[in-house]
């Protein structure tokens, strides 16, 4: 009895999983592949390391330093995030793209972080400029965010992050750093 209710169980167990529809695993992607073509850049530059000129402004006091190497994940982390090949953002951008440029922008009924995806295109379709405009706002804090990345033949040269964070009940904060990848 024991023995029956366990196979009758286990093959209802089966139907109902073969049921079940299949998920397309290497779904195509909807948007830019920006995530992927800046990993790309990452994974390049850990092979062939460049030392990058860092220049930073914070509340108006500046340093600059030169490194001979950098965690361009880290360093990069904010461009990473701003990839909207994400579930969520899948119907939350309007595609204003034509030829020679890719331009995302956030839908006005949305509430998503990056507002902004414009990425300039060179002759062989590889990005030359781009731009992203964050916004983040809660109950604590208020932040915003510009960032821009040049390329030449299809590598990053330049780039910035430009911002200001104003946190509930203290003066605001605002930030600039912006970064050169030199030749060896």
């Amino acid at each position: 009895m024991l023995i029956s209710r366990i196979s009758y169980s286990l093959l209802l167990s089966c139907l109902i999983f073969a049921c079940k529809p299949a998920t397309e695993e290497s779904a195509k992607p909807v948007f830019y592949p920006w995530e992927k073509y800046l990993t790309a850049q990452i994974d390049s530059l850990g092979r062939h390391p460049q030392k990058v000129q860092k220049t930073i402004l914070l509340d108006g006091k500046k340093e600059e330093k030169q490194l001979p190497t950098i965690d361009w994940k880290q360093e990069w982390a904010m461009f990473l995030h701003a990839d909207l090949n994400t579930p969520a953002a899948a119907s939350a951008y309007d595609n204003l793209s034509e030829d020679g440029f890719v331009w995302y922008s956030l839908k006005a009924n949305e509430n998503l972080d990056v507002k902004k995806l414009y990425i300039q295109l060179d002759a062989l379709d590889r990005p030359a400029k781009v731009e992203i405009v964050i916004d983040e706002k809660n109950f604590l804090f208020e932040t915003h965010k510009k960032l821009h990345m040049n390329f030449t033949d299809g590598h990053v040269q330049t780039y910035s992050i430009e911002g200001s964070q104003q946190m509930r009940w203290m003066s605001p904060t605002h930030y600039q750093l912006m970064g050169v990848l030199l030749a060896k």
